[in-house]
């Protein structure tokens, strides 16, 4: 009894391990980086409706929150939106490392491995910021730490080690060379 043999295509590994985390790690990415630009809009936001409160308390306006306070809001808000820029920036290397790795580049994979921890640190600095001023509710933003974790891991699997292999780049062969470093001679035909 003979068996079909499997041809050249089914002794290669798949390289859809690499592709689909590629892609998704490249999607997240530019996700986070939105997310980082809306949280640095909103903390912008809340600094306008701050010094607001600020001119109406100067004002004479009944505030029940004082001068310190508010002020001390204000610095806090001013360190978030420098923090959530910084995070937008340190997530675009994620994006352009993930597009990189699809060609078989390992490097470029450890690169998005490693901007996989900006975003996180990013997030989780949110999550204490808002605890410390008292809403305990934003903890579930921590859910958005899940896909970068899950990204991380799948950089990392078996399969997607072997198809960066599978896609590595190929360097040419050398050239050889001729007495004193000069290439050989080829004989060219007369056109």
């Amino acid at each position: 009894m003979s068996y079909p043999s499997a041809g050249p295509a089914a002794r290669r590994p798949s390289t859809a391990m690499l592709t689909t985390t590629s892609v998704i790690c490249a999607i997240a990415g530019l996700a986070y980086v939105g997310l980082f630009v809306m949280m640095a809009l909103g903390a912008a936001s809340e600094i306008t409706t701050i010094e607001r409160l600020l001119s109406m308390k100067d004002g004479g306006a009944q505030v029940t929150n004082t001068v310190e306070d508010l002020q001390d809001s204000i610095s806090e808000n001013e360190m978030a939106i420098v923090v959530f820029w910084i995070g937008a920036a340190l997530t675009v290397p994620l994006v352009v490392a993930s597009l990189l790795a699809i060609g078989g580049r390992g490097w470029a994979r450890g690169l998005a491995t490693a901007f996989l921890l900006p975003p996180t640190v990013v997030i989780a600095f949110g999550v204490i910021h808002d605890i410390n001023d008292g809403h305990e509710e934003n903890v579930f933003a921590l859910v958005f730490t899940v896909p970068a974790i899950v990204l991380a891991v799948l950089w990392w699997l078996p399969a997607t080690t072997r198809a960066l292999r599978t896609r590595r780049p190929v360097a040419p062969p050398p050239q050889q060379q001729g007495w004193y470093g000069q290439p050989p001679y080829q004989h060219q035909p007369h056109r």
